[in-house]
């Protein structure tokens, strides 16, 4: 038993929403998604800049319009990089400036009050290229007029002006970008290596004026942003960022004033915008390459802000890598935009956006002012977006052109969970256009006077009357692709009982989904980019999460916000891609997974609070299977060692166990569950208590007699406590509370699902699942049920009709009545 890793304290439970490094959230009122946004904001570090100061004068600066001051910047900079970093000041002045200014890490850069940068508009000045990114596809094309790569401590500040001076030059290659645009895009979707995608002389794709590409901790602010060429400020691959009291009046083509693309904790407040683009744009680059590399952009507040332009706050287009927790709220109009609150993407884009939040905005005239748009230009076909846990609240305007609210999914993949609330609208062309949306909530929505609501969603239950025993059974799911419950030995229900949690082939792949058990309202939980592996998912201890393993990293999602953090990363501390258990301790600090290759078998525990992972067994040959852990006693832990084989009665006894126990506390990994001759076992499970270790005690050949058997930790104190001369039972778990068992039988198509009282050891049939038991994959077709937390419900899953589904019983007139 060999320690492999150690020393993740404080790392491993990562905070909701924010895997990668947010701290732990608070999740007193875990309903309230502004509570999020307020710690983003107090994680987020401002550049540390050293006190040494360099005046652009002492570099032969100077600020009289027509000088070229490339070569004094060239000499400040060098200056700055030699002494450590600083601050540059720029005195008052115009600065003409003939190409660009880079920056290193712990540099500022400081425009004081009447300073202005000018930057010359021929194109050969800005070359050599520089790695860069065009409208979300990375590429080598001229540099952006002040730009920083891979910096650290990076600032632009003051109380002066940018100047892009682009309205008589670069504006003009907006109609000569064309073919450029199409060759960017088709490298792009080709897979063109990087290093093939060189732009620069010869091509017309504008640079940006300020862009930080894989920079860390930067600032920006009391600035005035003017005439810019192509986008204004661009955020690429870069985290740590706030940006605050710019002003802007930038308007050329594609003047977009702030873009984060691929981008992580970022605060926008208290800006002027006047653009002839978005206002704020925020992106995760664009088709194949953006849905490969896999970046999403998250974490971003933006509050307190004016707008006037195109549109105030966008989501994509370009938004491949996908978006996600994004707050914009207390901010108003300097003048008109197009759209107010807008989400775009398109067939060709893929990508999920999920968490988006808005509430206290206010427009004057748009054309439309909120607008969630799956089918943007009419544009692709592959990989439409999931646009999905979308909240918009107190939301005014005087007058939409067009639509007030315009929700438009795709027939593939539907708009999802979307809340509008408080939204006050005095006219509007057209009121609501709502198509391929699930789960729609709007309340106190008025426009044009009317008032509009719609109450979540429609019930996707069929509730019908067993007719063998008139039990009510609720078939969860009703669809021509497989849904299933998760594995027997796990946990589907939330500790409230209000939600059950399935895996669902709707979609093409494998997802989770949640349903409301007092509405009947199913929802997804997991999006495309997330790869379950059928039944391979449990809740977790607190009741309110559901942990599942994609790849080597487990994740968990609340069941209720639909948010998700990583849980643990295992890439490179185990000898290959680990399988998920779904196996926990009580208090929810331990689980397992375990390894199995073609030359190591083996299976591990992992210390969720200290990160510590421990190799708890290993083999050489034959397969590991239901590897537990004891719920109360992390130190104890089963499994089953493969081939089994139970059935050769030739064998001598030590090698025919059924199960194996781990015992840290004694050192010892042996024997712990051994039939006598005649006899097998089978599927095993833990008492919640974790006192009594459960399971099927069969015959060989025939299975008949069978029994439900327990035996406490050390092995001892055999109790059988249900016996059926009849019942071939296959399946089944203790409730919660110790009182109840259920259990299935593996008669093909007439299989029961009887409920136990371990009290008096009578038995009762619920329903008939009527299950082929063999006719799918044994874990879509075996009926595996168990109870929810409180023994109200019990979940199974049947292909009675041709397809597995998932059914619920309500049993809580059984298990609540005294034993």
């Amino acid at each position: 038993m060999s320690k492999i890793h150690s020393g993740w304290a404080g790392l491993v439970v990562l905070a909701i929403l924010f895997a990668g490094g947010c701290g732990n959230i608070d999740r007193a009122n875990p309903s309230d998604p502004w509570i999020r946004a307020e710690r983003i904001v107090k994680q987020i570090r401002l550049p540390e800049i050293p006190e040494q100061q360099f005046n652009l004068s002492d570099y032969g600066g100077a600020g009289d319009g027509t000088t070229d001051n490339k070569p004094a910047f060239d000499r400040i900079l060098s200056a700055c990089t030699e002494n450590g970093g600083g601050k540059m000041v720029v005195e008052a002045g115009t600065y003409l400036v003939n190409g660009p200014i880079h920056l290193g890490s712990h540099m500022e850069l400081h425009l004081e009050e009447g300073a202005t940068l000018v930057f010359g508009s021929d194109p050969k000045d800005y070359l050599p290229v520089v790695l860069t990114s065009w409208e979300g596809t990375r590429c080598y094309n001229y540099s952006p007029f002040i730009y920083a790569f891979q910096a650290r401590d990076v600032a632009v500040t003051g109380d002066g002006e940018i100047d892009g001076n682009a309205s008589e030059s670069w504006h003009h290659w907006k109609a000569l970008q064309g073919p450029d645009q199409a060759l960017i895009r088709n490298m792009n979707n080709g897979a063109v290596p990087l290093e093939e995608r060189v732009f620069g002389s010869g091509h017309y794709l504008r640079p940006h004026l300020v862009q930080f590409y894989g920079c860390e901790n930067i600032l920006v602010e009391n600035l005035k942003i003017t005439d810019s060429p192509f986008w204004c400020l661009h955020l690429v691959y870069s985290k740590n960022i706030t940006v605050r009291n710019l002003t802007y009046e930038a308007l050329n083509f594609n003047n977009d004033g702030i873009d984060p693309e691929s981008s992580e904790n970022i605060l926008i407040e208290e800006i002027v915008f006047d653009n002839r683009d978005d206002n704020i744009a925020i992106k995760a680059g664009r088709d194949l390459e953006a849905r490969t590399l896999g970046i999403p952009c998250r974490n971003i507040v933006v509050r307190n802000c004016l707008f006037r332009g195109h549109n105030a706050v966008a989501v994509g287009s370009e938004m491949s890598g996908g978006v996600h927790d994004v707050y914009v709220h207390d901010c108003s109009f300097a003048g008109k935009v197009i759209y107010g609150f807008y989400l775009k993407g398109n067939r060709d884009r893929g990508g999920e956006v999920h968490d988006i939040y808005a509430r206290n905005l206010e427009f004057d005239t748009t054309t439309s002012t909120i607008i969630i748009d799956s089918d943007y230009k009419n544009e692709g076909s592959c990989c439409p977006p999931l646009f999905r846990n979308i909240r918009v609240e107190n939301i005014r305007a005087n007058h939409a052109l067009d639509h007030g609210i315009y929700l438009n999914g795709s027939p593939q993949m539907h708009l999802d969970s979307i809340e509008i609330r408080e939204v006050f609208i005095r006219a509007a062309q057209k009121e609501v256009e709502i198509h391929h949306t699930d789960h729609l909530f709007m309340e106190r929505v008025t426009i044009n006077g009317k008032a509009y609501s719609y109450d979540g969603g429609v019930p996707s239950w069929i509730k019908s009357t067993s007719p063998e025993t008139g039990r009510e059974v609720w078939q969860i799911t009703s669809d021509t692709a497989p849904s299933v419950a998760c594995y027997f030995e796990r946990q589907a229900f939330t500790a409230d009982e209000k939600y059950v949690v399935y895996a669902s082939r709707s979609s093409g792949a494998w997802r989770l989904c949640r349903m409301d058990l007092g509405t009947g309202v199913a929802r997804e939980l997991t999006g495309y980019s997330r790869h379950i592996l059928m039944d391979d998912y449990t809740i977790m201890p607190d009741g309110e999460r559901v942990c599942y393993m994609d790849g080597w990293k487990l994740y968990a999602t609340d069941v209720a916000l639909g948010t998700e953090e990583l849980l643990f990363d295992y890439t490179g501390l185990l000898p290959d891609r680990p399988w998920y258990s779904g196996s926990f301790t009580n208090d929810g600090r331990y689980t397992l997974v375990y390894v199995e290759n073609d030359t190591l078998k083996a299976i591990y525990r992992t210390d969720l609070e200290t990160g510590e992972i421990q190799e708890m067994h290993r083999q050489r040959d034959g397969k590991i299977s239901h590897p537990l852990i004891n719920p109360e006693d992390p130190g104890v832990i089963t499994y089953v060692p493969g081939p089994d084989t139970q059935n050769d009665m030739s064998l001598p006894m030590e090698q025919r166990a059924r199960s194996w126990k781990v015992d840290l506390h004694a050192g010892t990994d042996r024997q712990f569950l051994t039939m006598p001759y005649g006899f097998r076992a089978t599927h095993e499970s833990w008492s919640s208590d974790g006192a009594r270790f459960f399971f099927f005690r069969k015959t060989r050949p025939g299975w008949e007699p069978v029994a439900i058997c327990s035996m406490n930790k050390q092995g001892e104190d055999l109790q059988v406590h249900y016996q059926s001369d009849t019942i071939r039972l296959g399946h089944g778990i203790a409730s919660r509370d110790g009182g109840w068992f259920v259990s299935d039988s593996q008669e093909p198509f007439t299989n029961e699902l009887l409920l136990l009282d371990l009290g008096s050891g009578e038995g009762q049939v619920l329903c008939w699942p009527n299950s082929t038991v063999d006719g799918w994959d044994s874990g879509m077709s075996h009926v595996h049920p168990f109870f929810s937390p409180g023994g109200n419900f019990i979940c199974f899953t049947s292909d009675r009709t041709g397809v597995p589904q998932v059914y619920v019983v309500p049993v809580g007139d059984l298990t609540h009545r005294e034993l």
